[in-house]
């Protein structure tokens, strides 16, 4: 199911000019968040904060399909259903002729006033991020104790597809770290019955934004290092900002792989317009170095420049960390385990 969604999209056409993609587009309906997880890039973003305009939601829904995109998914970098009008998002897709429309979310607002009509709307699947197995570990990870909502908010939707005879799929996620890797089995006997899937992944820098978790939370055997160039996602991946933007990645929190801007060009000239082609270049020769891509592939912490400069604010690299709050973080967790 989920797995193998996910592999299908890894296997793209390495070209410059790739076709269009069809089950692959993600829309970032707000960047806001609701929680501050500590693997996280979210909380130190400086990007303005807002939610998507809806006319320009409603045009690109209706652009991409025409385009022959077939799938989307309503998250990125923020929370979903910080978006007001998530049930109209959904509901929008679906009558221009969406075949899937999916969401992830932390799940601790997903409660069942603001679900119920999200999942009334057409909802093909939605996964929750439960990124813990024990309320106390949560805590820490997600800074947010929400553990208990979230797992009561999971159970109400899975009651709600038996009784109402429903048959969107339910997933959830679990990012592996140094302090959650024997919380997998706990998770797995508290909800397997409440999902159709779980998958773990290992933590990783998020796009090169998190090179800190290095120290601090990754496992330390090597899966949060080097990854595979060309990416996939600049072949067969639609990523589209808040703001109305065409980036690169799905995790591009400071807008560095901007591409394009929607509100004055088509969907389709941005995904074959020059600098975008440019950058795939650069993934196919190997040479991403002083792009966000260097960061993430090699798992560095160089400066990197924006490929478009109107889009993104130069950041130092000294400044954007996380570390001594994830610190300070782990030892507070530890301090209460002992009381």
């Amino acid at each position: 199911m989920l797995k193998k969604r996910i592999n299908e999209k890894l296997n793209p056409n390495f070209d410059i000019e790739p076709e269009f993609p069809k089950k692959n587009m993600l829309i970032e309906v707000t960047n806001r968040c609701n929680h501050q997880c500590a693997f996280c890039a979210n909380s130190k973003m400086t990007r303005e904060k807002g939610s998507i305009d809806e006319s320009f939601l409603r045009r690109i829904l209706e652009e991409a399909h025409h385009e022959g995109v077939e799938e989307v998914g309503y998250y990125t970098t923020g929370e979903p259903f910080m978006a007001k009008n998530l049930d109209q998002y959904v509901r929008w897709a679906k009558e221009i002729g969406y075949k899937y429309v999916y969401v992830t979310t932390n799940g601790a607002l997903a409660n069942p006033e603001r679900v119920k009509p999200v999942l009334d709307a057409g909802l093909d699947s939605i996964k929750f991020s439960i990124n813990a197995g024990s309320r106390e570990t949560y805590k820490m990870i997600h800074g947010r104790d929400d553990f208990e909502q979230v797992i009561n908010n999971l159970r109400y939707i899975s009651e709600y597809r038996v009784k109402n005879d429903l048959n969107f799929k339910i997933f959830a996620s679990f990012i592996v770290t140094r302090f959650t890797e024997k919380e997998k089995r706990r998770l797995k006997l508290l909800i397997s019955n409440l999902v159709d899937e779980i998958i773990y992944l290992n933590v990783t820098n998020q796009g090169g934004m998190m090179y800190e978790i290095n120290e601090t939370l990754s496992l330390g055997d090597g899966s949060s290092s080097i990854k595979n160039l060309p990416c996939s996602l600049l072949f067969n991946s639609i990523n589209i900002t808040y703001e109305g933007y065409l980036t690169a990645c799905c995790v591009d929190f400071q807008n560095y792989l901007v591409v394009a801007d929607l509100n004055k060009v088509s969907l389709k000239k941005a995904w074959y317009c020059d600098l975008f082609k440019q950058l795939r270049v650069m993934h196919l020769t190997s040479s991403v170095e002083k792009t966000l891509c260097y960061n993430c592939i090699y798992n560095k912490n160089e400066s990197v420049e924006a490929l478009n400069k109107n889009y993104s604010k130069k950041l130092s690299s000294d400044k954007f960390n996380k570390n001594d709050e994830i610190r300070q973080r782990v030892e507070t967790y530890f301090s209460e385990l002992k009381e």
